[in-house]
């Protein structure tokens, strides 16, 4: 056989083999997966260099799987009747988490594991409702259709004319009666953000409803896919209302712009539950002084809350197992890990170190809070919104000593944790109460997806997991080859 020969025989074989894989619809390579995404596996992860082969052991795969068994914890609690399920503070799904969280902690050796409780204040629960949207002789009910939360009750079934007033500037409102009728509005996620223009810091569109007559408040999230989200109205509404998706609220703008007379049915009955209660869980890795690092997580969240905060919890747990298979003459400080409660509900968890910050917080040198710390960055093409292949840049804060912003900035651009390029003014989140009591860091991102059925693990990435983690964990290492005054952040001078 000539050379000629040969070549052609390998290249017609190789038709052969492309034809065969195409047709019977095999990968063509073990990095993506059979709906065409790629696979983790094969998004972007720094090399470790020699000098922090130590943090190898913290491992994104392991990581992911204390997502999912966080969100597991979620799906055992789900209630499709009223969808209002999850790891709600206050019910069954967080106590679950909170076990969840302690048997983690006596399985690595903490000591002084133990619960404090709080009471909390009336808890707002939809105990049932009744959405639909008549048109043309048909019935019209939404998946996606829930009330908002915190909503008002309506007063038995109420029968409303429907109104659309598009993103409801002065502009939608202006000439408009809504007096009495059931208010649509089209609300635009700020980008990146669970924020949208209806809320008051935008267009204000709730509020201008409500001061107009509104009798019921629809809010339409999203400019793609059909969300389903738990959503305040705002701390001022007193209108019932209820969000939708983006899907389900085109159906609805289509019928109204159609020319039919649209009419809203909708019946929400409230359970206001008192008596209930919720607690942080405390576990502490001993070290060789009295001084303390605290590390926190809160607990509850909607839906699986895989990102807000199953990943947040899976980084406090990685930090505990990571730092305790080290002898404890390693270890200056104490550390701390706090499973903290009621985030959604005004977080008494942190706000009684805040309240209790001279005796709680005598001893601490740092706290680093564990919130929404890995998310796949977003990009809409068309009606969807599409997932990359890299976590999503993350706001960050930092209360300390300059010294302290250097090593935490040197910390995530060694492990490739991307952060906005300017530091918020201030803590977002469960640390927010208390993050000027002492010096505190933390990154946190909240997404479109946070507080949605969409916060689910596909939306966690393993290699954000994972950077996050050895970042933290190589600042508590130089953190603690530093005194607690170099830490703290320098007094400002009078007048400035």
């Amino acid at each position: 056989m000539t050379r000629a020969t040969q070549l052609a025989t390998v290249i017609v074989t190789m038709m052969l083999m492309t034809s065969d894989a195409t047709e019977t619809g095999l990968a063509q390579t073990s990095r993506l997966g059979p709906d065409g995404s790629v696979r983790e596996g094969a998004y972007i992860r720094l090399p470790l260099s020699a000098a922090n082969q130590q943090y190898g052991s913290i491992d994104g795969t392991r990581m992911k799987q204390l997502v999912r068994e966080v969100t597991e914890i979620s799906l055992a609690n789900r209630d499709d009747r009223t969808k209002y399920w999850g790891r709600i503070a206050g019910t069954r799904g967080e106590e679950m988490a909170r076990g969840y969280v302690e048997r983690k902690f006596r399985e690595l050796g903490l000591s002084d594991i133990r619960n404090q409780q709080f009471d909390l204040p009336t808890q707002w629960f939809p105990a049932g409702y009744d959405i639909s949207v008549e048109a043309g002789g048909r019935s019209y009910r939404f998946d996606s259709l829930v009330p908002a939360l915190r909503s008002r009750p309506t007063d038995g079934m109420l029968d409303l004319e429907a109104v659309w007033v598009g993103t409801g500037s002065t502009a939608d409102f202006h000439g408009r009666d809504v007096a009495g009728k059931a208010v649509f509005i089209h609300s635009i996620p700020a980008p990146g953000s669970m924020g949208h223009s209806a809320g008051p810091t935008w267009e204000g569109a709730i509020s201008r409803a409500q001061e107009l007559g509104a009798a019921a408040i629809f809010v339409i999230y999203g400019i793609s896919d059909n969300f389903t989200i738990w959503q305040s109205l705002g701390g001022n509404i007193t209108t019932p209302g209820a969000f939708m998706g983006y899907r389900d609220g085109n159906t609805v703008k289509e019928l109204i712009g159609g020319g039919e007379t649209v009419r809203v049915k909708i019946q929400v009955d409230i359970d206001y539950r008192d008596g209930l209660k919720t607690a942080s869980v405390f576990g502490t890795l001993p070290g060789t002084t009295d001084e303390e690092i605290y590390i926190l997580a809160h607990l509850d969240g909607y839906f699986e809350a895989a990102l807000d905060n199953a990943s947040g919890i899976s980084v406090m747990l990685t930090l505990a197992e990571h730092f305790a298979a080290r002898p404890q003459s390693e270890r200056r400080r104490n550390i701390i890990f706090v499973g903290t409660a009621g985030h959604h509900v005004r977080s008494p968890g942190s706000r009684w170190m805040h309240d209790n910050r001279e005796t709680a917080l005598a001893n601490a040198a740092l706290m680093i809070n564990c919130e929404h710390v890995s998310v796949k960055q977003t990009v809409y093409w068309g009606p969807e919104m599409r997932k990359t292949d890299i976590p999503s840049p993350r706001r960050w804060w930092v209360h300390g000593s300059d010294q302290l912003v250097d090593l935490v900035l040197d910390a995530y651009r060694t492990f490739g944790v991307a952060v906005w390029d300017h530091m918020e003014d201030r803590a977002a989140g469960e640390m927010g109460s208390v993050a000027r009591d002492l010096p505190s860091i933390q990154i946190i991102r909240s997404p479109e997806i946070k507080h949605t059925d969409q916060d689910i693990p596909d939306w966690v990435p393993e290699a954000g997991l994972e950077a996050v983690a050895r970042a933290y964990a190589k600042v508590i290492d130089e953190v603690n080859q530093l005194g607690r005054s170099a830490l703290q952040p320098e007094q400002q001078t009078e007048g400035q």
